[in-house]
Parts: structure tokens; sequence; C-alpha cells
């Protein structure tokens, strides 16, 4: 795996999650999923009650940093996955998956 773009994010993250006594051991995964729920959670409350939207950003930054965390347990190229979906995501047509125009 190449480090760069989000696995250079990626391993970033790790190292500090690791130096600050959180592993990322597989049978966290499911703890690791929820931790990013409780981030947007977060956020969406923060946005609800008003707050700065950098209060909102820096919640969903946290849920980002979690993110990665959980991809760096798995040991997938976090950039290569990103590549892929975003070009799925251009080949898609406009307003992809709405509802009558939803």
């Amino acid at each position: 795996m190449e480090a760069v773009g989000l696995n250079r994010k990626m391993m970033e993250v790790r190292e500090m999650a690791d130096a600050k006594g959180f592993s990322a051991r597989e049978e966290r995964v499911w703890e690791m999923l929820a931790l990013i729920h409780t981030e947007v959670s977060e956020a969406t409350d923060a946005y609800k009650k008003g707050a700065v939207l950098e209060k909102v950003g820096e919640e969903l930054i946290d849920a980002i940093i979690r993110i990665l965390h959980l991809l760096s347990a798995l040991g997938v190229d976090a950039e290569e996955l990103y590549q892929k979906k975003m070009a799925k995501n251009r080949a898609r047509p406009y307003r992809y998956g709405t509802v009558r125009g939803g």
C-alpha cells in the first residue's frame, strides 16, 4: 500500500492511536463502528442546536479520524478504495437513487 492521499492520513491516525493506547484489534471493529456513529450523532446534535459550523465540522473530522483508524484496522488501501468509489459515483446518472425527483 502506497503512503499517499488517504493512506498517509490513515497511517498518521493509526500511529497516534497506537501511541495513545487505542488498539486496532479485530475484536474492536464493532466498537470502532459505534464510535464513528457517535461522532456523526454529535455533529447532528451540534447542528440541530445551532452550534457554530466549526463545531459541527470538528465533530465530522472526529468521524473521519475514527473511520481512518478503522480502515487501518481492516488493513485496506483507503486511497485505492476512494478512487474506485469516486469513479463509480462519477459514472452514475444525475440525482442517482432519488425517487421521483426527490
